[in-house]
C-alpha cells in the first residue's frame, strides 16, 4: 500500500513537470525578440533595442528602427524543435522510475531471506518467510514445558511403592516382594510403546518414543529387568492409547485364560479410579480414607518439588474384554493402585536467562502443560515464568465465559492440565485482545492452535509431522532459547525494513522536489535521466542489499515489542526524513539558483551564457553551457545519499550512526564500491553521464557539505576504537 501511494505521487509529479516544462517551452517559443537585420531582412546577432523613442514599448521601439526587426521563434520554427518535448517526456518517465519504490519489496525479500538463512544456524527452520518479521512484534509466547523448558530426559527419582514412600531412595529388586516386582514390571513393560535403543555416538541408552514411558523402562534396567523379555512374553489383547482428554493409557493382557486391565496415567486421574492398593507383600487391600490421604499428600509433596507424578494400577477383568472407549470406561472402576512414580525432567540451564531476556523485551511468557498444577507451578518458578501472576488448570479455564477468560489472561502465567482445545481457546482470546501470539506445540492435537496463532512453533525432535506442517517455524533443538533467537531476528528484520524505508523516502522526496522546482522555474531538471537512473540503482538495489543485511544486536531485546498496531514509520523516522530532506533540498536549490556565482565565473551569474571557468586557477577546462554547475549538483546529490545511507542506520535516538558498521562487510563493500563508481562517473563519465570533470576544490566542497549531517564526533570515536 505504501509503495503504491508513493508511486502515484511520483506519477503526479512527473505529469506536473511535463505539463509545466511544455507550457514554459510554448511561452518561450512565442516570446518576441528584437534583432538587427541585414538588407534582406534576415536577423543578425541580438542587440538591445530599448534605446531611444521614450514612452514606447519594446516592440514599438524595435519596429520604428529601420535596422531592427521584432521576431518570434515561431518565425523560425521547424519540426526538429519538437525534440524538446520528447526530452520533457523522457524526464517525466525518469521521475516516475525514481519515485516508484520498487526497492521496498526487494528490501523486504532480502531482509527476510537473509534472516531465514541466519536463523537456520540458530536452530530455527523457517517454513513461512513472513513469520520472521511477525516474531519481531510478538507480545506473548505460549510455551510447552516438556522438552522446551526442560531437557526432556525423564528419570524416576521418587515414588510411593506398594503402600510405602521411598523418600527419594528408589527401591532395589531385593527390597521388593516378588508379587510387587511382577506387578511393576508388567505395568511398566507391557503398558508402554516406548523402546530403549543405543546412541550411536555416545553408546549410552537412548529412549525411542515417549520420554515418560522411557523413564520407566530405564528404571526397570536399574532393577535388573529386561523389558523386552517381559513384553514379548505377554499376550496383549487390546490397547487404548494415551488420550490428552482422559490423561491415561490402558492395555488388556491375557494370562492363563484370565484377562487383566493395566492402567497408567496422571496420578490425580488414576487415583480417583482406585478403590484398592497393593501392600508391600503383594496382597490387595481396600483403600481406606487414611491411606488415600497419605498417598495424595505424598503426590502433592512430589509435585511441589517439580516432579511429574504418574500412577500405575491394574484390575482383573471378569466381564469380558471391552471393545470401545465407552465399555472401557465402564470397567475402569475399583482399580488397584500399584505405585505412584515421581519423574524428574531437569530444567534446561539456559532457560531462566532466556525467560528474563523475553521479559525485559516486554514479552509475556505463559507456560502451558499437561502436568499437575503443583508440578507446573514449581517448574514455572524455577524458570522465572511464575512471579506474581495467576496459575490455573485447563478444566477451570474452559468453564469460564469469554469475558472472564480475557480478564484471567491479563495475569495468567501458568495453565496446568492444559488440553489442545484449551490452547486454541487461549490463543483466540489473546488475539481478541490485540496481542501478537506465538505458540509452541509438538502433538497432532496442537495443530489447530499452531494454525490459529500468529506464529506457530513446532518441535523438531519431539514434534509430529502434522504439528510441523501446521507450524510456521520448526525449533530444531526443542529449546526455548532458540525461540528467543527467533524474536531477536524478527526484530532485526523489522528494523532493517525501516532503515531502508527511511533511506528511500528521503531520496524520493528530494529527487521529486528538485525535479519539480527545476521544471517549473525554467531551469530544467538539473539531474539528467541517466544520472537519476544511477541514483535509483543506489537507493534500490544496492541500498536494499546494504541496509537489509544488518545483523541483530542484544539491544533489540531491551525495547518493547512492536505490537499488532505499530506504525511502520515511527516519529523518529519522520523526524530524520524531514531533517535530511530539508537539508538536501536547501543544498540542491542553493546550487541550482546560486551555484554558478560561487562555483563558476560567469557573465550572467547562472552559467547559461558567456564563458564560464572554475574559480580555481587549476580548473579542469572551460564550460559554456552550465554543465559544470549541473555536474556539481549531481555529484553533491549522490554523495548526500551515500552519507544518508549511513544516517539511515539510525531509526531511533542512536547517536553513533557508525556503531557496528564494520561488522557488516556487505554494507562496507557496497558503500565503498558506490563511492568509487560515483567518482568514475563524474571524472570519466563524459557523454554517458552528462558530466564534466571536477577540480579538487569542487570535490572537497561537495564531500564536506554533503557529510555535514553526520555526527563527526561519533565517527572519529568509532574509527579510533576500530583502529
Amino acid at each position: 500500500m505504501l509503495a503504491e501511494q508513493i508511486g502515484y505521487l511520483g506519477m503526479a509529479v512527473a505529469l506536473f513537470c511535463f505539463i509545466g516544462q511544455t507550457i514554459i517551452w510554448f511561452i518561450d517559443l512565442g516570446r518576441g525578440t528584437c534583432f538587427y537585420t541585414d538588407i534582406t531582412g534576415n536577423p543578425l546577432p541580438r542587440e538591445d533595442c530599448v534605446l531611444g523613442y521614450p514612452g514606447l514599448d519594446d516592440r514599438s521601439k524595435c519596429e520604428l528602427n529601420p535596422h531592427r526587426k521584432w521576431m518570434t521563434t515561431w518565425d523560425n520554427f521547424n519540426v526538429l524543435k519538437l525534440r524538446d518535448i520528447v526530452g520533457f517526456f523522457i524526464d517525466s518517465v525518469t521521475i516516475i522510475v525514481v519515485a516508484v519504490p520498487e526497492g521496498l519489496p526487494l528490501a523486504v525479500t532480502i531482509a527476510l531471506a537473509y534472516s531465514v538463512k541466519k536463523m537456520q544456524a540458530d536452530k530455527n527452520l523457517v517454513r513461512v518467510m513472513a513469520a520472521c518479521e511477525t516474531m519481531g512484534g510478538c507480545t506473548n509466547i505460549c510455551s510447552d514445558k516438556t522438552g522446551t523448558l526442560t531437557q526432556n530426559q525423564m528419570n524416576v527419582t521418587d515414588g510411593f511403592f506398594a503402600g510405602r514412600a521411598s523418600d527419594g531412595f528408589l527401591p532395589t529388586q531385593a527390597e521388593l516382594s516378588p508379587a510387587v516386582l511382577a506387578a511393576l514390571v508388567e505395568s511398566m513393560a507391557v503398558n508402554s510403546k516406548a523402546h530403549i535403543g543405543v546412541d550411536g555416538k555416545s553408546g549410552r541408552p537412548e529412549v525411542i518414543g515417549n520420554k515418560t514411558e522411557g523413564s520407566m523402562l530405564l528404571f526397570l534396567r536399574t532393577l535388573g529387568v529386561d523389558y523386552r523379555t517381559i513384553r514379548e512374553a505377554a499376550t496383549v489383547r487390546r490397547t487404548f492409547p494415551f488420550s490428552s482428554l482422559k490423561k491415561r493409557m490402558s492395555t488388556i493382557v491375557e494370562n492363563e485364560g484370565r484377562s487383566k486391565l493395566l492402567v497408567k496415567g496422571a496420578s490425580e486421574v488414576v487415583m480417583t479410579l482406585c478403590s484398592h492398593y497393593m501392600t508391600e507383600n503383594g496382597t490387595v487391600k481396600q483403600m481406606q480414607e487414611e491411606t488415600r490421604t497419605r498417598i495424595n499428600q505424598y503426590i502433592s509433596k512430589m509435585a511441589s518439588q517439580g516432579l511429574r507424578t504418574i500412577a500405575l494400577a491394574s484390575k482383573e477383568l471378569a466381564d469380558g474384554i471391552p471393545t470401545s472407549e465407552e465399555e472401557l470406561e465402564a470397567q475402569e472402576r475399583e482399580l488397584c493402585c500399584i505405585c505412584v512414580l515421581g519423574i524428574k525432567d531437569p530444567l534446561r540451564k539456559e532457560v531462566p536467562d532466556a525467560v528474563r531476556q523475553c521479559q525485559r523485551a516486554g514479552i509475556t511468557i505463559r507456560m502451558l502443560t499437561g502436568d499437575a498444577l503443583l508440578t507446573a507451578k514449581n517448574i514455572a518458578r524455577e524458570c522465572g515464568i511464575l512471579t506474581d501472576g495467576t496459575a490455573i488448570e485447563g478444566p477451570d479455564f474452559r468453564t469460564k465465559s469469554p469475558e472472564e477468560q480475557r480478564e484471567i489472561l491479563r495475569s495468567l502465567q501458568v495453565m496446568a492440565r492444559c488440553s489442545p482445545s484449551d490452547k486454541l481457546t487461549l490463543v483466540q482470546r489473546l488475539k481478541e485482545m490485540e496481542e501478537v501470539v506465538a505458540v509452541t506445540g509438538d502433538g497432532t492435537n496442537d495443530a489447530p492452535a499452531l494454525k490459529e496463532a500468529d506464529v506457530g512453533l513446532s518441535m523438531g525432535i519431539a514434534g509430529t509431522s502434522v504439528a510441523q506442517e501446521a507450524s510456521d517455524i520448526v525449533i530444531m533443538d526443542d529449546n526455548f532459547s532458540s525461540i528467543v533467537k527467533s524474536v531477536l531476528w524478527g526484530r532485526s528484520v523489522y528494523d532493517n525494513i525501516r532503515r531502508f524505508l527511511q533511506f528511500q523516502l528521503t531520496v524520493n522526496v528530494v529527487a521529486l522536489f528538485i525535479c519539480m522546482v527545476g521544471a517549473i522555474t525554467g531551469f530544467g531538471t538539473p539531474l539528467k535521466p541517466v544520472q537519476l537512473l544511477w541514483v535509483n540503482l543506489i537507493m534500490d538495489t544496492l541500498g536494499a542489499l546494504a541496509l537489509a543485511t544488518e545483523a541483530p544486536t542484544p539491544d533489540l531485546l531491551q525495547r518493547e515489542p512492536y505490537g499488532r498496531n505499530d506504525r511502520l514509520i515511527n516519529a523518529h523516522m519522520y523526524r530524520n526524513i524531514a531533517v535530511q530532506s530539508i537539508y538536501q533540498i536547501i543544498v540542491q536549490l542553493g546550487l541550482l539558483w546560486f551555484g554558478a556565482r560561487f562555483i563558476l565565473d560567469c557573465s550572467d551569474g547562472f552559467g547559461t551564457g558567456g564563458p564560464c571557468v572554475p574559480l580555481k586557477p587549476n580548473g579542469m577546462g572551460k564550460n559554456e553551457d552550465g554543465n559544470y554547475r549541473d555536474t556539481v549538483i549531481y555529484n553533491s546529490f549522490v554523495w548526500m545519499q551515500l552519507f544518508n545511507e549511513l544516517n539511515a542506520r539510525r531509526i531511533y535516538n542512536e547517536k553513533n550512526c557508525l556503531e557496528g558498521v564494520f561488522g557488516n562487510p556487505i554494507f562496507c563493500f557496497i558503500w565503498i564500491a558506490s563511492a568509487i563508481v560515483q567518482f568514475c562517473s563524474v571524472q570519466f563519465g563524459g557523454q554517458v553521464f552528462r558530466t564534466v570533470p571536477l577540480d579538487m576544490y569542487s570535490w572537497i566542497a561537495c564531500i564536506a557539505v554533503c557529510s555535514w549531517p553526520l555526527n563527526w564526533v561519533s565517527v572519529v570515536m568509532c574509527c579510533v576504537v576500530h583502529s
